[in-house]
């Protein structure tokens, strides 16, 4: 064995050891703001779906079944705004009608799409 020998990693074997943790480094961080993003986008269709979903409650409890057509109206919730379509469209029974309610986002992304049938209050 040489005395003379130092103990400890050179220079180069540093910088190689720092460039593998600074890939490593890289890679998670790209993984956690995937994920992040892909959180968002969650949350976001979640409260459209929930959205549909409290509409078609709110058409279940009117006195009066809703009429055949089209309608579009804003509504807001968790801070999210949505455009709800409502198509209305009657079925082979005339005792029952087919509701459709897509929620879209601000840049009009379909988030959301549900489907109920509704019979006729007696």
């Amino acid at each position: 064995m040489n005395p003379s020998r130092q103990h400890g990693l050179t220079l180069l074997e540093v910088l190689v050891a720092l460039s593998i943790f600074a890939l490593a480094a890289g890679a998670l961080l790209k993984i956690v703001g995937e994920h992040g993003r892909h959180a968002g986008q969650l949350e976001l269709r979640y409260f459209a779906q929930l959205a549909a979903q409290n509409h078609l409650a709110n058409l279940h409890l009117q006195p009066a079944w809703p009429a055949t057509g089209k309608r579009t109206r804003k509504v807001e919730l968790a801070g999210y705004r949505f455009t709800l379509t409502e198509q209305v469209e009657g079925t082979d029974n005339p005792d029952i009608r087919r509701v459709t309610t897509r929620t879209t986002g601000d840049d009009g992304r379909l988030l959301s799409e549900l489907q109920a049938f509704m019979g006729a209050t007696p």
